[in-house]
Parts: C-alpha cells; sequence; structure tokens
C-alpha cells in the first residue's frame, strides 16, 4: 500500500499539525520509527477526504501498521479494512471526511490524557471549520472520539451518553452518532460486528444527507 503524498495545497493547510512538537516523547519516537519503517509516513496524520463532506467520521488515533504506515485516517489495517468496506458498501467512499482526535501514534497503543489534552486544539479547529463549510453529521467511532467532539463543542458529557448506535440531535442542528470502536479486538471478541458498524454509518449517513437537504431548501 503507498504512501499519501499532500498535494501543496493540502501541505499548506496543515503545516502547523505536520511540524508540530506538542508531544515531545511522540515525535521522539517518530524518529526511532524512520529507523525501523523507513517507508512509513511516521508524522502526524492529517485528515482526508473532502472539506465540504456533510459527515465527518472521527477516530481515537492512527495505527503503526494503519495510519501511521499509510498516512491516511482508517487505511492499512483491520480497522481501516472494515470502515473501507463499509463505506465502499454504503457507495460513501471519497463522500466523507475522516480524522482522529489523536493526530500522532501513541506510545503502546495507548493515548494518554495529557497527549490528547495537547492535540485537542486540531480537533476543535476541524470541527469549527467541518460546520462552517455545512457539515451536519458527526460519527463517533469509540468512546473517547464522542467525548473529544463533545468537548470541542462546548457540550456537556452527561447531557449526551456514550453507547453504540446512539443518535444525539445537538444544537446547530448537528447531529452526533455513536459507534463502538472498529478495533481487531472488540471484532475479534464480537462486541462490534462488521454488520453494526455498517448499520450506524449508514444512519449516520442518511442524517447528514438529510439535515443537508433540510437546510438547503430552508435557505
Amino acid at each position: 500500500m503507498s504512501v499519501r503524498i499532500l498535494n501543496e495545497a493540502e501541505a499548506s493547510e496543515h503545516a502547523a499539525l505536520l511540524k508540530c512538537r506538542r508531544c515531545p516523547a511522540l515525535r521522539h519516537q517518530f524518529a526511532k520509527l524512520r529507523m525501523t519503517y523507513p517507508g512509513f509516513w511516521n508524522l502526524p496524520v492529517v485528515p482526508s477526504g473532502p472539506s465540504t463532506a456533510p459527515l465527518l467520521i472521527v477516530g481515537l488515533a492512527p495505527g503503526l501498521h494503519g495510519a501511521n504506515r499509510t498516512g491516511v485516517p482508517f487505511e492499512g489495517d483491520a480497522s481501516g479494512n472494515l470502515l473501507q468496506a463499509a463505506l465502499e458498501r454504503l457507495n460513501l467512499v471519497g463522500q466523507v471526511r475522516i480524522t482522529n482526535v489523536l493526530k500522532c501514534l501513541p506510545r503502546q497503543n495507548k493515548p494518554t490524557t495529557a497527549e490528547l489534552n495537547r492535540c485537542h486544539g486540531y480537533i476543535e479547529q476541524e470541527l469549527i471549520d467541518f460546520t462552517g463549510q455545512g457539515g451536519r453529521a458527526i460519527f463517533a467511532v469509540g468512546r473517547v472520539a464522542h467525548e473529544r467532539v463533545l468537548k470541542a463543542l462546548g457540550f456537556k458529557q452527561s447531557a449526551f451518553a456514550f453507547a453504540h448506535g446512539a443518535v444525539h440531535e445537538l444544537p446547530g442542528p448537528l447531529w452526533l452518532i455513536d459507534t463502538y470502536h472498529c478495533s481487531r479486538y472488540n471484532t475479534q471478541t464480537g462486541r462490534i460486528t462488521p454488520a453494526m458498524f455498517e448499520a450506524a454509518l449508514s444512519c449516520a449517513a442518511s442524517l447528514a444527507v438529510a439535515s443537508l437537504a433540510l437546510m438547503q431548501a430552508i435557505s
């Protein structure tokens, strides 16, 4: 699988993120990874997909052999394969925006609260841009993504409890749809199946399209 190549506009838009030094330990980890995996992306992973998409998919963090390898969120590992298969079946490939709340590969695949807090400004700005461009629905892949999206939008966690398949109507208007994370562990233990994941994603896509059509009709 090839490694992502940013065009000039993308490189300019995400220059600050690509040069980010907020988490010295994660930057140091990249230096080691470049020696072990010289063909990998080994940088903060920037969002993919059209900036004007009505649906934003928000995950947790890049995986070592997933986004950290390819430079594309949810591409290259088991989680990415499950998501990409669902996008293909729902005819959503190239029609959604995809990102993570933590932009860099976490150590031992376990993001810390401190790392999430230092990275939080990026997802905040992405959500400002998303809603400003007319985005209407957010698909939160996992509890941490759900919590970080609510924090970035300024809403109380207690008002919108996380649950697989939960649909939250937020002021905006904006929809937040939850799913268990599509990690290899969750799929192997049966916590989530491809059918469960696809059903939640289909709901999110339907709400995004319907809400966008309604707003366009009103305007």
